[in-house]
């Protein structure tokens, strides 16, 4: 085990209204004022691990939440990214805040976005780095690799399939006990993907991710091909992209297609950056939260 797994934080448990759970783990300064964020699909609060050191060192305080369905986190029934909402507010207010930075990492974009749309007065700032967008046009998508795009069509097509595939069962569990096949990823990525480190972060959260089945992630998946209900153009919130303009899963031409659609936001690209590019440097993200 690496050294960064062998000390994993505390998981936080919260009892929700209705008597969900909801969990979490913090990561940096526990004197800092808290910022909350979103893993990607499937993902969880062990995400933050890759981040604790950057954290510790800049001084900030990161607090990584199970989504509903990761996790320790209960499900919420019905689809659709405003199921976090009522997380967020609970959150808030367990962590005795007002209002925080709220920040989403690739699939957890969309429910950050609802989020400010819904409760624009308890967010300070937000931050979407690597985000899918729901909604984004197909065109924005031409440059994403072609087994990340046919994996989202089996998700959309047929979800029990789908779900086989993300869970590495069946008949994708050789597939799983593979060597990965990185060279269809950018260069950025294929340097993080291949070392120890990552694979054994990437285990720990993908498994946890997977506690109660991938049904939260199929859901995650096949929201982004519909819009929010409310235009983006409703974000009122200060907003920025952060983006590896060499990201082969979400393309940077999405961020640039949801810049255009929010007033004032603000677009900070990472030269050559892939959809890892936080696992290589995470320098961006700390200059805007401090």
């Amino acid at each position: 085990m690496t050294p960064a797994l062998q000390d994993l934080p505390e998981t936080v448990r919260l009892t929700a209204p209705g008597g969900r759970r909801i969990a979490y783990c913090s990561y940096g300064d526990p004197a800092a004022p808290p910022v909350i964020v979103l893993h990607g699909t499937p993902g969880s609060r062990y995400e933050g691990v890759a981040l604790r050191q950057t954290a510790t060192d800049a001084g900030i305080r990161l607090i990584f939440p199970d989504r509903p369905g990761y996790g320790e986190t209960d499900p919420v029934p019905g689809r659709g990214f405003h199921r976090w909402n009522d997380d967020f507010v609970t959150l808030l207010d367990h962590l005795g805040r007002e209002r925080a930075t709220l920040v989403a990492i690739s699939g957890g974009g969309g429910y950050a976005l609802s989020a400010a749309q819904s409760h624009p007065g308890r967010i300070t700032k937000l931050i979407l780095a690597c985000a899918a967008v729901p909604g984004a046009p197909k065109e924005a998508y031409a440059r994403r690799i072609p087994m990340v795009a046919w994996a989202n069509r089996i998700v959309r097509w047929a979800p029990p399939v789908g779900r086989s595939m993300l869970a590495g069962t069946g008949i994708f569990k050789q597939i799983r006990n593979r060597e990965p096949n990185l060279s269809g990823w950018p260069r950025a990525d294929r340097l993080v993907m291949s070392t120890p480190e990552f694979r054994a972060l990437s285990d720990l959260d993908t498994t946890e991710a997977r506690r109660q089945g991938m049904d939260a992630a199929v859901a995650d998946l096949a929201g982004y091909s519909r819009p929010l209900p409310a235009p983006l153009s409703t974000v009122s919130v200060p907003t920025v992209f952060l983006h590896g303009d060499a990201d082969g899963n979400v393309p940077i031409e999405v961020a640039r297609w949801a810049h255009a659609q929010i007033g004032g936001a603000e677009l900070h690209t990472v030269p050559d950056g892939g959809h890892l590019f936080l696992m290589e440097d995470a320098e961006p993200l700390v200059r805007e939260l401090t």
